[in-house]
């Protein structure tokens, strides 16, 4: 069965911009997969963009769709839960209403995204699949589908070294396959070097997972490995077109800075620190009026400092 596809006006049109994916200097992309970048791009008008949904595209990831458009579900849900039947399209109660109050997320637990990742390595394929909060997971992996390319580590030193031994590596697993087509694919797999790029996969996470599990512990915390970070921030900075109020206001509740804060809060119940251990010399020195202090500024600079990470 086929079904026409939806004439899209050419702003409406969406294309992979392929600068995006293999601009990335540790990012090499077999150039005989280009058609199927085509193929992928032509699909995805086809499916999303004449269906009403705008893909985003930053960097190497695609947010095909997000559920909650116009935040009107999660609105509705909110009228819901809050008992408020008069004006269940406000789209800010959740935001204002909920979130402000730290209610319940239940209003965008059942909205999720959609990703699409193109020019990912192995690597950090396997660090988002730990997620098992996931919604749905769309991967054919190597088990029938050769690697599209390598990907070079964001911490290699000397990046030609690396990108010549996997290169090296690969084509001798073209060899073996020749040499021997008896070995099955999925057995050949397992010669791979980790820094392979994985052929284009999916992930669909909720809203709420998105905010409290995947940004939170792989962009708004440290430690997060160069790629993995890159990767997530592209997912970030996708949905954040899509809705900037929304993904705004859930960072102000949940990014950066409320780490420090807790931080900052563990220091001062366990040290008990007096506002005078606080000041540095150049503060006492000043005789600074101590109720003109930016106290917020003064706590965080001075007791926020995050510990190293095996990656500093």
């Amino acid at each position: 069965m086929t079904y026409a596809m939806k004439n899209l006006a050419p702003e409406d049109t969406f294309s992979i911009n392929m600068n995006d994916i293999t601009g990335n200097t540790l990012v090499y992309m077999d150039p005989k997969r280009n058609e199927d970048i085509s193929n992928i791009e032509y699909f995805i008008n086809r499916i999303y963009a004449s269906q009403g949904y705008q893909p985003v595209q930053k960097g190497r990831v695609i947010a095909l769709r997000a559920t909650d458009r116009d935040r009107l579900t999660s609105a509705f849900a909110s009228a819901l839960y809050l008992g408020k039947y008069d004006d269940m399209d406000n789209t800010n109660r959740f935001l204002n209403g909920m979130v402000k109050a730290g209610h319940s997320y239940e209003p965008i637990r059942g909205e999720s995204v959609s990703f699409l990742y193109i020019g990912v390595s192995k690597t950090t394929y396997d660090h988002l699949i730990t997620y098992t909060i996931r919604n749905r997971r769309i991967a054919g992996g190597f088990r029938a589908n050769k690697p599209w390319g390598l990907v070079i580590p964001h911490e290699a030193k000397n990046p030609n070294w690396y990108f010549m031994m996997m290169e090296n590596q690969l084509a001798r697993c073209e060899e073996v396959m020749k040499e021997h087509p008896e070995e099955p694919l999925q057995a050949l797999r397992s010669l791979y070097p980790m820094g392979v790029m994985m052929p284009p996969f999916m992930f669909d996470f909720s809203e709420e997972a998105l905010v409290k599990n995947v940004f939170k512990q792989r962009l708004w915390e440290r430690g997060a490995q160069g790629e993995t970070r890159e990767i997530v921030q592209n997912m970030f900075d996708a949905v954040r077109e899509l809705d900037p109020e929304k993904w705004d206001f859930l960072k102000e509740y949940h990014g950066e800075h409320m780490t420090t804060q807790k931080r900052v809060m563990r220091k001062l119940r366990v040290r008990r620190p007096r506002l005078g251990e606080l000041l540095d010399d150049k503060e006492k020195n000043q005789a600074t009026d101590v109720l003109d202090l930016d106290v917020y500024k003064l706590l965080m600079n001075r007791l926020g400092k995050a510990p190293k990470t095996m990656w500093d």
